[in-house]
């Protein structure tokens, strides 16, 4: 079966001009690309990309490049080339490879980034805000980078408010970064702001809004079995959309760095200078996980697999101990009316004010992301026509190990443990003559739900 999805439409490189007032130079190499990959991660606010070019038209010698070229590319559906899905303009970062094929031509493997990357490279920002964060970091892409964050649906902002902060001497990506790490929900989990492949936009999302979002192939699971070879008719023709072809497992059940890491059970002591008290509290995995529940970021129809709750060492519950000790000096008050950057917020929940040490739940749920994470790989026809970026939520599923269960009924002999709805963190389209595929890296929070299709 033909793997080859989309077509590029447009491949133009333009040449740096040697005034502002000449006209820039395009030259098209679409017949001259032999690769193209992008890389998105839901950590990143730009787009990496590869291109693999054939040069025998003089690139480098004739046209004199020094680096500093840009690409125009779009991409579109093999099936409707008049309605590109891809359209991003990248600079040159650098050459990183150069292979003679004759004496006449050459192969360059040349890096891409975004255009605000390079943008980015030459700012350098100190800059006061008083407001939320968030919008701290809208004023930072808009004003600097030229980019417009959306808010993605759901989002109701970050639970720090409004603060005086006070950008320190940062490129522009570096104090975004700065501020989305303070930056986090009710429960404690991450806010991410990041880039699309599909769209010019930044895009700012909490973990508990992504985590709400229904599973997008809930019907049509991603699976890997060989029963899937045997597929006729129908299944046929959706295979490319649900096969996995190779599957990695990274780190899985790595128990013993989380307790290492203090994610399992460890106590944050603060203490406030301007006031003397030091405020203890212990941070549990179980009473994070419990949020979760509570606030639907994880069915109650699932059981969780990121740590065991029946544990017990010594008598007690192995989330009971301090694993790691967390000790910080803040100062209240250093702005009178704004709480400044490191403040702790205070939270009402049922009509009881208490400090919600947010900071550390958000260290113990990134710790928490790292576990039991998948690597597959895959026709990206799925990817590419649903438009799925890193944020998204993916059903998968596979079989269990046991030769002995009955496989005529596949639903009988589903591997629960390994299968479930995994949290896309990153992705890489590899696009290269007839052939699309893609790499994904997914994170397992949760069992798979008693009435999952299969």
């Amino acid at each position: 079966m033909n793997n080859s999805r989309f077509t590029i439409v447009n491949a133009d490189i333009i040449l740096s001009s040697d005034t502002a007032e000449a006209e820039s130079t395009t030259i098209d190499v679409r017949d001259n690309i032999q690769e193209l990959s992008f890389y998105e991660s839901i950590n990143k606010e730009y787009i990496d990309a590869r291109i693999v070019l054939l040069d025998d038209f003089g690139f480098r010698n004739e046209l004199n490049t020094t680096g500093t070229e840009r690409i125009f590319l779009a991409i579109a559906d093999a099936t409707d080339p008049t309605l590109p899905i891809i359209n991003k303009t990248f600079f040159f970062s650098k050459i990183n490879d150069i292979v003679k094929t004759n004496d006449r031509a050459e192969i360059l493997s040349i890096d891409l980034v975004e255009e605000h990357v390079y943008v980015n490279a030459i700012k350098c920002i100190s800059r006061s805000y008083e407001s939320r964060l968030e919008d701290a970091i809208e004023d930072i892409g808009n004003r600097d980078l030229g980019m417009t964050m959306i808010k993605t649906a759901g989002f109701t902002g970050s639970v720090q408010g409004e603060r005086k902060v006070l950008v320190p001497y940062l490129s522009p990506l570096e104090a975004i970064q700065w501020l989305k790490n303070r930056m986090t929900s009710k429960t404690g989990a991450p806010i991410y702001v990041y880039a699309d492949l599909y769209s010019p936009y930044f895009y700012i999302s909490a973990l508990d809004d992504l985590l709400r979002d229904p599973v997008v192939n809930e019907k049509l699971p991603l699976r890997y079995t060989d029963a899937a070879s045997g597929a006729e008719g129908e299944q046929e023709a959706l295979k490319s959309y649900y096969q996995i072809n190779q599957f990695m497992e990274v780190d899985n059940e790595d128990s013993l760095s989380m307790y290492e890491e203090g994610a399992i059970g460890s106590q944050y002591s603060q203490l406030d200078a301007s006031t003397g008290q030091t405020f203890d509290n212990h941070i549990t995995v179980r009473e994070i996980l419990q949020d979760f529940y509570t606030n639907e970021l994880i069915s109650k129809e699932t059981v969780q697999s990121i740590f065991d709750p029946s544990l017990v060492i010594s008598g007690k519950p192995s989330d009971e101990y301090d694993s790691l000790f967390i000790h910080q000096v803040t100062s209240t008050n250093t702005y009178n009316q704004f709480k400044s950057y490191h403040d702790e917020s205070q939270l009402i929940e049922g009509n009881v004010l208490y400090e919600s040490r947010l900071k550390v739940r958000n260290k113990v749920i990134r710790q928490m992301l790292k576990r039991n994470t998948l690597d597959i790989t895959m026709n990206g026809s799925l990817f590419f026509e649903k438009k799925i970026s890193p944020g998204r939520r993916l059903r998968v599923i596979f079989l269990s190990p046991n030769t002995s269960g009955d496989y005529r009924d596949l639903s009988k002999t589903v591997d629960k443990k390994r299968s479930g709805d995994y949290f896309l963190t990153n992705l890489s389209h590899h696009m290269s003559g007839e052939t699309h595929n893609v790499s994904a890296r997914m994170i397992k929070l949760g069992d798979l739900p008693s009435d999952f299709i299969l």
